[in-house]
């Protein structure tokens, strides 16, 4: 059984601000993208499950955690995708993604676009050192501070956007 809250750690640049920090420390569920099980092992926290096509994870962890694999084949999709997947289909509602921009630009871009890209019941908020990222559909409202630095874009120029305050 899956406990709430939900990260999913991607194998990008390990998170070292206070708040993703916090996020993986309270998790009920760690899903880790393959390689990123090394990172989250060398902090001393223990994945519940690690997926993907396994070709970035340590032969020693792979066999460690055999139980809690998940063996994905294929590089149609990669292992966010994959992940994300796996956790709609579990009947997951909301996640947190960490993990999933730096070392490779274009592994980061990949991780923000499948936010955009992919429809997905999932909720999901994508949380690195610097901001996060959400998507929205229709109207919606969020919360800011004043002086907050606050970033707007739509793939679809037909979309109107607006805020107030």
């Amino acid at each position: 059984m899956v406990k709430d809250p939900v990260v999913i750690l991607a194998n990008g640049t390990y998170p070292t601000h206070p708040i993703p920090v916090k996020k993986l420390h309270k998790a009920g569920c760690i899903v880790c993208c393959d390689g990123a099980a090394g990172q989250l092992t060398d902090k001393g926290l223990e994945p519940s499950i690690i997926i993907g096509d396994l070709d970035s994870i340590d032969q020693t962890l792979k066999s460690k955690y055999s139980d809690k694999t998940i063996h994905l084949p294929g590089q149609d999709e990669n292992d966010l995708r994959k992940a994300i997947q796996w956790a709609e289909d579990g009947g997951i509602k909301e996640a947190v993604i960490l993990g999933a921009t730096g070392k490779r630009n274009d592994h980061s871009l990949s991780n923000i676009f499948i936010l955009l890209q992919f429809p997905t019941s999932l909720k999901c908020t994508l949380i690195t050192d610097y901001g996060c990222f959400k998507t929205a559909e229709g109207t919606g409202d969020f919360q800011s501070f004043r002086g907050q630095q606050v970033s707007l874009f739509s793939t679809n120029p037909e979309i109107e956007i607006t805020s107030s305050n």
